[in-house]
């Protein structure tokens, strides 16, 4: 190839680099995630979108928007996600529960949170760093977009539908601050930005960790970009930034978001925050904890290995005065004074770190969560952070690149075994996520914890590996003695090796430690069904009525406790109601509604009258008449019985 051609090719890249980018970027992300089309719903994913009715309907997309209880079957996973629901909704629509259009739609946001990374790295080096090379300006936003899209610490998000949350909320929130950060020389600078506005709604209707994005907006306000006065210090720039200008661009923001925790406000229950903590976590304690926490997300971005999907194991810090909290404190002080050292000539540094840290702060300051460690929760956050070492290193790399090509060699080899090892264990990550099994067995592996011995020893009950439950749920036991969870496993799996005298003892401790739910109770409610003791089942599924929102579940299993107790009417009432909720299902599930019927020569009439009831709303059903005509011939009704059976057969023949 002569000079004029490579000469030629470079000309045409220069050109029109922004395709190659987009190419390169978008086969990146297409690449690392293509291996894991097809994988389970896990943890939250189950009780949120497989197990939940209210998904699979676009018809419930409005009941989204006022009633936080269709996000989950669980009571105190109840929470205000409308938007997310929304493409929950969506995707069902297209497949299902075919996790190809789910996995292809985690794969596109996280494309368009690359691309929005991009955009944001082209603004902030158009602002501070215009002087540098051009082959520093159009590769610097490629290198940080693509250790981004193949970063392992992203496969947790893009392989876990429940982290969809954390997608979205980069998906609009990256693109936002792109348009926000116009140069505040444009003659319309101080207009209000209605587009940005718009994504901010959307992604706070995602998820309430979007409040941290207003930090982010007043942040540019505040710094000093482009021409503006760097020596003024950053306190000062703060007290520059409180005018009209400011205030005129951001009052629409402040006004949705009062709107939405009002809103919040109203619609969920006080008890949900006590919920998802665990009862001897404090604010003070939590709080000791993620300073050490946020330099843990910072390591993992440069050593992505052993990441951990559910790390409940992570050490608790309860006093400032622990050595490791000191020590965190020491690092996050020693980056105080490197960016105050900076900020005249290099303000973006400040702007970076204080937004990762904003954003980061609903989920990882003060408010207790019941992790004190989460894959989604940096996605964002980490992001924006990584363009601090991002910039830097690429502006020394392209020093080196022109100080000979023995420097040129290693800076781009170095560059491209980091992006390719990321990529190879991006890949080898994915498959921790294909199935419940490898997902549990990974953290048991690294992190054991009461909740990944349980959802482990599902895993081998599932596959009649009793023993091996056994196992697991007792260890998770001795970890978390007062989880109902626990409880309620252990009595199922003692049921299955029928030792009958342990199930009830657990079932109890269930039911006493189940404070939020009603899962316990509906539990052990089943058990009685099991052992035929009515009654005492039926005074369980009422109880659980008030905390219940797995509503067909427990519709049915009162229709059935009625019917052992005879109570024809009620089950009937009860199963018009399962009818109404999931027609397919609860016609499959009226023979073992009506089982007790059948099992007791006192019910025989009590069944045909619940049958013949059953016509009105099931018309044309063969296997009704049959059933009372069957029943008929139990009590020795043998005209009802002939006629019953007739209209039987004339159906069936039809």
């Amino acid at each position: 190839m002569n000079s004029a051609t490579v000469l030629n090719l470079k000309n045409i890249y220069t050109n029109h680099f922004f395709y190659f980018h987009f190419a390169l970027i978008s086969l990146t992300c297409l690449a690392v995630f293509s291996n894991n089309f097809q994988h389970q719903f896990l943890l939250d994913s189950g009780h949120t979108v497989s197990e939940n009715p209210t998904v699979r309907s676009l018809k419930n997309i409005p009941d989204y928007f006022v009633d936080p209880e269709t996000f989950s079957t669980l009571r105190d996973h109840a929470d205000y996600r409308p938007v997310l629901q929304t493409s929950y909704a969506l995707n069902y629509w297209i497949s299902g529960y075919d996790t190809w259009s789910w996995h292809l739609t985690q794969i596109f946001l996280h494309l368009t949170c690359a691309f929005g990374l991009y955009f944001f790295c082209r603004k902030i080096i158009s602002f501070c760093h215009a002087g540098e090379s051009a082959a520093f300006k159009i590769h610097t936003p490629l290198f940080a977009a693509l250790l981004f899209a193949a970063n392992p610490t992203t496969s947790g998000v893009v392989n876990y539908f429940s982290a969809r949350s954390s997608l979205l909320v980069a998906a609009f929130l990256l693109p936002s601050f792109v348009i926000y950060m116009k140069s505040k020389d444009f003659p319309n600078y101080a207009e209000t930005p209605w587009l940005v506005f718009l994504l901010f709604t959307f992604a706070l209707f995602t998820k309430v960790e979007t409040v941290g994005a207003l930090a982010v907006y007043w942040l540019y306000e505040i710094t000093p970009f482009g021409n503006q006065k760097r020596a003024e210090g950053f306190l000062k720039n703060i007290l520059t930034s409180l005018n009209k200008t400011t205030l005129r661009r951001l009052w629409p923001f402040l006004a949705v978001t009062a709107i939405y925790f009002g809103i919040r406000s109203v619609l969920l229950p006080d008890y949900l925050a006590e919920a998802r903590r665990t009862l001897d976590m404090t604010p003070d304690a939590y709080f000791y904890t993620q300073l050490t926490v946020w330099w843990h997300y910072v390591f993992q971005w440069f050593v992505p290995v052993n990441l951990v999907a559910d790390n409940l194991v992570y050490p608790i810090f309860r006093t400032l005065w622990h050595p490791n909290v000191l020590l965190a404190i020491s690092g996050w002080l020693v980056v105080a004074a490197i960016l105050k050292g900076t900020y005249g000539k290099y303000p973006h540094f400040m702007f970076l770190t204080i937004s990762a840290l904003a954003l980061i702060s609903p989920t990882s300051s003060i408010a207790p969560l019941a992790e004190m460690v989460n894959e989604h929760r940096p996605y964002l956050p980490l992001a924006i952070l990584s363009l601090t070492w991002v910039i830097p290193l690429s502006i020394f790399m392209f020093a080196s690149i022109s100080s000979g090509r023995f420097f040129k060699g290693l800076a781009i080899g170095g560059f491209l075994l980091l992006f390719f090892s990321f990529s190879a264990l991006t890949w080898k990550r994915n498959v921790v996520y294909q199935t419940s099994e490898n997902y549990w067995l990974d953290i048991l592996q690294k992190a054991p914890s009461s909740r990944a011995h349980v959802n482990y020893g599902l895993t081998q009950m599932r596959q009649g590996l009793n023993e091996n439950a056994l196992e697991h749920f007792q260890k998770s036991l001795e970890l978390a003695p007062n989880w109902h969870i626990t409880h309620i496993n252990l009595a199922i799996v003692y049921e299955s090796l029928g030792q009958n005298e342990k199930p009830l003892f657990h079932y109890n401790r269930a039911v006493a430690t189940d404070i939020y739910t009603s899962a316990a109770l509906v539990y052990r409610g089943e058990y009685y069904l099991k052992i035929k003791e009515y009654a005492l089942a039926l005074a369980d599924f009422q109880n659980a009525i008030p905390r219940n929102l797995q509503f067909y579940r427990l519709k049915n299993r009162l229709a059935t406790a009625y019917a052992g107790l005879g109570s024809w009417r009620e089950s009937l009432d009860y199963t018009k109601k399962c009818l109404e909720i999931d027609p397919v299902q609860a016609e499959q599930d009226i023979v073992m509604i009506s089982t007790p019927f059948w099992e007791n020569a006192n019910f025989y009439q009590a069944g045909i009258d619940y049958y013949q009831a059953l016509t009105a709303y099931l018309p044309g059903r063969w296997w009704l008449y049959e059933n009372i005509g069957n029943l008929a011939k139990r009590l020795e009704n043998s005209a009802l019985s002939q006629t019953a059976l007739a209209r039987s057969a004339e159906l069936k023949d039809r």
